[in-house]
């Protein structure tokens, strides 16, 4: 059977054993129907792959015995970051899911010009990112940041080496062209919502070096931009590739 991988904070392992409660634990037994012997790999969101096996079913709660640890390989070794400007609905729910499994390290929602929303669920999307994790393989979970203001944006997105805004209107520049990014260890791509954003945000976005480019021909939704975005920054970096 396919060996599951479950994600428990670092205080639940102790000596060569950890301990599985909560959600994981209803899941796991409730749902799964985890039995005593099964296999399963662990995730405490260290970039570790705790393989275990499971040696005790309380009512509560599981032991599983480590047995091999392993250095997980699926994040790439730049740190991306998606600033996402909040969209209507459940379009952060999409971009959340598809970004994480292309390897983002941290999702920064905030406010712009033309954002319609006013807040989001950070919960839910923890848990999406986790779910998210489990499918692809990942065993370090993604940053959720707190809704901020454009300009908190800017001032936090400028720390990295690269800055990367898709704007709607930017008729020349593209992300394959942009220089030295392969070899930043950093890179924000900044992403507008159903409205995009305002010359006003763009000027902005300018003085802090950020990279304006194009995605093509065609208007795209703000949550396919986002996946669009990341999955070129993830080509140029080589990581779509064994």
């Amino acid at each position: 059977m396919e060996i599951r991988r479950f994600f428990v904070p670092k205080e639940a392992a102790y000596d060569t054993k950890i301990t599985i409660e909560g959600e994981q634990f209803t899941h796991m037994v409730k749902v799964l129907r985890y039995k005593v012997g099964y296999e399963l790999i662990v995730c405490m969101n260290d970039g570790v792959d705790y393989r275990c096996k499971l040696i005790k079913i309380n009512k509560n709660s599981a032991e599983a015995l480590i047995e091999c640890v392993e250095r997980n390989e699926t994040m790439p070794e730049c740190k991306i970051t998606l600033y996402q400007a909040l969209p209507k609905g459940d379009k952060l729910d999409l971009l959340t899911q598809k970004c994480v499994e292309l390897g983002v390290y941290k999702i920064q929602p905030f406010l712009s010009q033309y954002t319609n929303e006013t807040k989001f669920n950070k919960q839910r999307l923890e848990k999406i990112g986790m779910e998210a994790c489990k499918q692809c393989g990942r065993a370090l979970l993604p940053e959720i940041g707190d809704l901020i203001s454009f300009d908190e944006m800017l001032e936090d997105a400028a720390k990295n080496d690269i800055l990367i805004m898709p704007y709607e209107h930017a008729t020349v520049g593209k992300i394959s062209s942009i220089r030295k990014l392969k070899e930043a260890e950093s890179i924000g791509i900044i992403i507008g919502s159903e409205g995009g954003f305002s010359e006003e945000e763009v000027a902005k976005a300018k003085k802090q070096k950020a990279k304006i480019v194009s995605l093509g021909k065609r208007i795209l939704r703000c949550e396919t931009a986002a996946i669009v975005a990341q999955t070129l920054v993830m080509y140029e970096l080589g990581e779509l590739s064994k």
